[in-house]
C-alpha cells in the first residue's frame, strides 16, 4: 500500500513539469509581442539580435525540457502497469523525487536558474534596471517556491537579487526611459539603495512564505493519499469479513446435515459389532466436524456478529477472568490487575471482547518459548483523551516482528506459523472487535525482544 501512494504522489511532479513548460511557452510568445510592440508601435530601437536570440535559447531549452518530462511520464506509466506501483527512489518518494539530490529537482532548478539569467541578459539590453520588467524576478521566485525543495527556491532568489543588483550598475541604456533613477547610469543614491533594499525584501518574503505553504499543501496531499489507501484497504476488509460470515452461513448448514448423521450413524453401530477401526473413524468425523463448527464460528464473529453483541455490564476482574478461563495454558500467563480497579464496570460485549483478548494472548504463548509466559497487565486511564479508558498490555517473549511482519500484521489469512496451525484470521477478527466498540490496537517491537501488544478500550461508567 506505502507503494502506491508513493506511486500516486509522483504523478503530480510529473505533470509539474509539463506545466511548467506550458507557462514557459506564455513567457517566449509575451517576450516575442513585447519585443515586437516596443519596435513597430513605439518606434524604439532595441539590439535585435541578441534578444532574439535569448527568446530562441529560451525555445529550445523548453522543448527539451517538455521532452524530458514526457520520457519521465512515459516510464513512470510503463512502470506502474509492470509492478503494479512506481518506481521508487532511495527516498521513498516515488518515481520522481524532488528531494535535493533528485535529478528531476536539480533539472528543474537549472531550468529556473536559467530563466533568471535570461530575464537579466534581456534587461540587460533594454535598460537594465530603469525596465519596468524588472518586476518578472518575483514571479520566476514564486514559481520556485512552489515546485522547488526550500535551499533551491532561495537559491533562485539569491540568483534574482543578483541579477537586479548587476543590472543597476550595468546595462545598456534606452533614451527613452534614462530619466530613471534606476538607470544604470544614474549615480547611486537613496533610491537606488531603497530599492534593492525593498527587492531583496520581497524576495525572502515571497521565498519564505510560498515554500511553507507550498510544503503544508504538499503534505496534505500526502496525508489525503495515504488516508485513501487506508480507506479503500478498509474497504477490501470489509468485503473480505462479508465474504467470510457469507461462508460459514452457507457451510454451517450441510455440516449440521452431517453432524446429525454421523451422530445417528454412530447410535446405529451401538447396536451391532463392528471393528474398533470403524468406530474411530466415526468419532473422528464427528471431532472433524466439530473443528469445522469452530473455524466457522470464528469467521463469522470476524464479520462483526460478536462485535453486535448486546452490551453488559462487565467489570476488569470478570473481563479477565472470561479471557483466561478458556485458554490452553492459562497457567503461563501473569495477571497485573491492581485491587483498586478490578471492580470496576463497563458497559461491553463481554463475549466478543474476552474473546478477542484470548487471541491476542494465544498468540503471545504461540510466539513465546514454551518455558516463558505472557505477561497481562490491565490499567484505568480517568483522563485519557476521548473519555475513560481500560488499557490492556500483553507482552510476550518471542522473537519480536520483522518489518515484513509488522507491515503486514492484521491482513485476513495472514500468518506466521506453520501450515496447518493457523489460519491467519486470529489478529484480523480481534481488530475488528476492538475498532467495533470504538478502541484501538497497536504493537511494538523493543529492542530487547518480545512483542507489546497495547489495546485501548473506551468504556462507559454503568
Amino acid at each position: 500500500m506505502v507503494e502506491r501512494v508513493r506511486h500516486s504522489l509522483a504523478e503530480p511532479h510529473i505533470s509539474t513539469a509539463i506545466w511548467l513548460t506550458q507557462l514557459r511557452w506564455v513567457a517566449v510568445a509575451g517576450q516575442l509581442l513585447v519585443i515586437g510592440s516596443v519596435v513597430l508601435l513605439v518606434e524604439i530601437p532595441l539590439p535585435l539580435f541578441p534578444l532574439l536570440a535569448l527568446v530562441t535559447w529560451t525555445a529550445l531549452s523548453n522543448i527539451a525540457l517538455w521532452g524530458w518530462a514526457r520520457r519521465l511520464r512515459i516510464t513512470s506509466t510503463s512502470s506502474a502497469e509492470s509492478s503494479g506501483f512506481g518506481t521508487l527512489d532511495s527516498q521513498g518518494t516515488g518515481a520522481i523525487s524532488f528531494n535535493d539530490d533528485s535529478i528531476g529537482s536539480r533539472v528543474l532548478t537549472a531550468i529556473l536558474c536559467m530563466d533568471v539569467l535570461t530575464l537579466t541578459g534581456l534587461l540587460y539590453f533594454t535598460g537594465g534596471g530603469s525596465n519596468p520588467f524588472l518586476i518578472f524576478y518575483f514571479a520566476n521566485i514564486a514559481i520556485a517556491g512552489m515546485i522547488l525543495p526550500r535551499q533551491l527556491a532561495w537559491l533562485v532568489a539569491f540568483l534574482s537579487v543578483a541579477g537586479v543588483s548587476w543590472l543597476l550598475n550595468e546595462a545598456r541604456s534606452i533614451d527613452a526611459i534614462a530619466n530613471s533613477p534606476l538607470d544604470p547610469r544614474a549615480p547611486w543614491g537613496v533610491s537606488k539603495f531603497a530599492f534593492l533594499v525593498a527587492f531583496a525584501t520581497s524576495s525572502c518574503v515571497i521565498t519564505y512564505f510560498v515554500t511553507m505553504l507550498a510544503g503544508q499543501l504538499r503534505e496534505r496531499e500526502k496525508q489525503l493519499a495515504i488516508a485513501e489507501q487506508e480507506k479503500e484497504r478498509s474497504r477490501r476488509l470489509e468485503a473480505m469479513a462479508t465474504l467470510a460470515a457469507g461462508a460459514g452461513h452457507e457451510l454451517a448448514s450441510p455440516l449440521s446435515t452431517i453432524a446429525v448423521v454421523a451422530k445417528e450413524l454412530s447410535r446405529s453401530l451401538e447396536k451391532y459389532e463392528v471393528s474398533s477401526g470403524i468406530r474411530r473413524d466415526v468419532d473422528l468425523i464427528r471431532e472433524e466436524l466439530n473443528r469445522c463448527r469452530e473455524i466457522l464460528h470464528r469467521m463469522k464473529s470476524g464479520a462483526g456478529e460478536a462485535a453486535a453483541e448486546h452490551l453488559h455490564p462487565i467489570s476488569l476482574k470478570e473481563l479477565v477472568h472470561e479471557t483466561i478461563v478458556a485458554m490452553r495454558e492459562p497457567n503461563r500467563v501473569t495477571i497485573d490487575l491492581p485491587d483498586d480497579i478490578a471492580e470496576k464496570k463497563g458497559l461491553l460485549p463481554k463475549q466478543a471482547l474476552s474473546q478477542a483478548l484470548r487471541n491476542l494472548l494465544q498468540n503471545g504463548l504461540d510466539a513465546s518459548p514454551p518455558s516463558e509466559s505472557v505477561s497481562l497487565s490491565v490499567r484505568e486511564q480517568v483522563n485519557a483523551p476521548g473519555g475513560k479508558k481500560w488499557k490492556v498490555v500483553i507482552t510476550d517473549k518471542g522473537t519480536g516482528l520483522n518489518d515484513e511482519v509488522a507491515r503486514r500484521i492484521g491482513e485476513p489469512f495472514f500468518t506466521t506459523k506453520e501450515v496447518g496451525q493457523g489460519m491467519g484470521l486470529g489478529v484480523f477478527l480481534t481488530r475488528n472487535v476492538i475498532h467495533g466498540v470504538g478502541g484501538s490496537l497497536k504493537f511494538t517491537s523493543p529492542s530487547e525482544g518480545g512483542t507489546i501488544c497495547e489495546v485501548e478500550i473506551p468504556t462507559r461508567s454503568v
